[in-house]
């Protein structure tokens, strides 16, 4: 081996240890695509943000529903008055206590229904009143129950199903994020590999131009070529490029390794840093994808974002429903009864209600009509245009799901072909690799700059051919992802929290 080469090999052993990080070799932690894949959607920080979503939506369901709740009243009222009396019929001084709980509940249907007890003692100097002090108690119930405006369950509900309606929307955005999310995280794995498997490929480059390089200064030694001949020179350069490369290369996997380590969150340890990543998948060479009719068809069934276009609609059509309601009048049945007792004492207040020989009830209407009533009316027309904008971007994200699930499933044949182009290109090169060699070593009719040539172009055949293999597994990445299949075709279960 000639001084040239030798310096070589040893630039070489020095540029791999210290981007390994010098003598002690960094520890290595191997990593499977699923592995990577299940790390993102459990620690992701971006979809942990996302996963508190739900729980925020289900608060505001509670929140709907409570307008159901009953709620609980009561007061206490103390009177004292003092007059000049104008007749000796009446006394100066009249003073009350009254006391009074209740409980009033809204129903689906929008009857409201109340329901009270109350109880009173009341006295005063009147000189002609038989029963001094007066103790009353009553009980009694009042329910109103709308017939035009704020009448039905579902417009009393609508609340709740919106409400209901924006937690499965909020679902489909968190599984949206999660297919992102596995998407991102595939491809980060594959561009992973890409950069170890290019610098392997630039290794065997670089060894090929070294042995040629040692050849030709053998030839030098044994005085079959000049000091000064080019293919020397042509040796050395070629061999100092490959080395070039290999540094970028090496710049290169750390860039891709640290993209995955922050997708995965193995970031969150910061020993992870100073941590080599060893993808132990393989990418597959032979992936099939469905006719673009059937992906368009898969798509418009399990795209995340379609569901919460669909739901979308929903929830517009019942704030359409409630809004019409509210144009309408207001026409309310009120009904209420009740029993009273009166009684020098509370033992004869309790007995005289207990007869139930004195009761009171009552039956009426309530009607109003807001005139004009624009405001109610502007509000309906707002929910309406509302409406009829999310049928529109409904349509216009079926056209977008057609476009981009069609491109993605052509992408997917288009890097299937340069895959196959790449590899007769492989073949080729190598064919023309032996042929070139065979020249130089054997016939003695070829120069060394042939031979580097053709080492060049093997090198960037076998590179074009990885770079092929890489961009097929992630345009059948991206095309599960549009198609909302990405999850369940690699048997990946999401906990939607």
């Amino acid at each position: 081996m000639g001084k040239s080469a030798r310096w070589s090999l040893c630039a070489l052993l020095l540029v791999v240890p210290l981007s390994q990080g010098g003598e002690k070799p960094e520890p290595q932690r191997p990593i499977a695509l699923l592995e990577a894949v299940r790390l993102a959607l459990e620690r992701n920080l971006t979809l942990a943000a996302q996963k508190l979503a739900p729980k925020m939506a289900d608060a505001i369901i509670v929140e709907q529903m409570a307008i159901f709740d009953p709620t609980a009243y009561a007061n206490f009222i103390r009177t004292k008055k003092k007059e000049q009396s104008t007749s000796d019929l009446f006394g100066e001084m009249e003073q009350t206590a009254q006391a009074t709980i209740g409980l009033t509940k809204l129903f689906p249907p929008g009857t409201t229904a109340d329901i009270h007890l109350g109880a009173s003692r009341e006295w005063n100097n009147y000189p002609f009143v038989t029963v001094n002090p007066a103790y009353n108690e009553e009980w009694g119930i009042t329910v109103t129950q709308p017939l035009l405006r704020g009448f039905g369950i579902r417009v009393n509900t609508a609340g709740i199903a919106i409400a209901r309606n924006e937690r499965n929307i909020v679902l489909a955005q968190l599984r949206d994020a999660a297919l992102q999310t596995a998407a991102d995280t595939m491809k980060a794995y594959w561009e992973l590999v890409f950069a170890i498997q290019n610098r392997q490929l630039l290794q065997r480059s670089l060894e090929r131009a070294q042995h040629l390089l040692e050849e030709v200064q053998a030839r030098v030694e044994a005085g079959v070529l000049g000091e000064r001949d080019p293919s020397v020179a042509q040796a050395k350069a070629e061999v100092s490029i490959r080395q070039e490369e290999i540094v970028v290369a090496e710049d290169a996997i750390r860039d891709a390794e640290e993209l995955l380590k922050t997708t995965t969150e193995l970031a969150a340890d910061p020993a992870i840093w100073k941590t080599r990543l060893v993808p132990v998948s393989e990418p597959p060479t032979d992936i099939r994808c469905p006719s673009a009719e059937e992906a368009v068809q898969t798509a418009l069934q399990k795209r995340p974002d379609y569901r919460a276009s669909l739901l979308a609609i929903r929830s517009r059509e019942l704030e359409l429903l409630v809004r019409r309601n509210q144009i309408l009048p207001k026409l309310d049945i009120v009904a209420g009864g009740g029993h009273t007792g009166v009684g020098a004492t509370w033992d004869q207040a309790d007995h005289s209600i207990g007869t139930l020989d004195y009761y009171n009830w009552s039956l009426g209407l309530n009607f109003e009509y807001p005139l004009w009533n624009r405001a109610a009316k502007s509000r309906a027309r707002q929910a309406d245009l509302q409406r009829q904008q999310a049928v529109i971007n409904l349509r216009a994200l079926q056209r977008q799901i057609q476009l981009e699930v069609r491109t993605a499933i052509r992408q997917v044949a288009t890097n299937m072909g340069r895959l196959r182009a790449a590899e007769a290109s492989v073949r080729a090169e190598e064919e023309r690799l032996r042929a070139e060699e065979i020249r130089f070593r054997e016939a003695r009719v070829g120069t060394g700059q042939d031979v580097l040539d053709a080492q060049a172009a093997l090198a960037q055949a076998e590179i074009r051919r990885l770079r092929a293999l890489i961009d097929l597994n992630n345009s059948a990445v991206e095309a599960k992802r549009l198609m909302g299949t990405l999850l369940e075709a690699y048997n990946i279960v999401f906990e939607e929290e």
